[in-house]
């Protein structure tokens, strides 16, 4: 039977619902933390743009104690990027946060004074990239036939 446009088939059927593995997840969300963890390092928040400059004071400490430029990167004793990772990939969740209560607390803090933690177009991204891989490999064994 023909179809407008030139395609052809000779079976019926449908595609089963998307369901990645439980490896395939992890592979999703591994690049997820690395784009925000990237993203943190260059200084830019979670809508794309470069972050606000510290407060004086707090630059102040925080260039005596790292002894280089200060900048809003979420690393000051570490806690916060170091603690950052994936806590959840199966059953079609993906969850990165930090793992300890009191990175939770800090990271929760510094996210109120400048939103650093989420997703920016460049992480939206790479994350689209790998989750298209991951369905690719999926797609090719999606379609059940229904009858022959």
């Amino acid at each position: 039977m023909a179809v407008k446009g030139g395609i052809k088939y000779t079976k019926s059927g449908r595609i089963k619902l998307p369901r990645l593995t439980d490896p395939a997840l992890k592979q999703i969300g591994d690049v997820m933390v690395y784009a925000q963890k990237d993203r943190w390092s260059k200084a830019i928040n979670a809508s794309g743009n470069p972050a606000k400059k510290l407060g004086v004071r707090y630059a102040i400490i925080k260039q005596a104690f790292l002894h280089k430029r200060a900048k809003r990167d979420m690393v000051i004793t570490g806690l916060t990027k170091a603690n950052f990772t994936l806590r959840k990939a199966g059953q079609n969740t993906i969850r990165a946060e930090n793992t300890s209560r009191a990175a939770r607390a800090h990271a929760k803090r510094a996210n109120s004074y400048e939103q650093m933690i989420g997703f920016a177009g460049s992480d939206q991204i790479s994350i689209f990239k790998e989750a298209q891989f991951q369905y690719g490999d999926y797609l090719q064994s999606a379609w059940v036939v229904l009858r022959k």
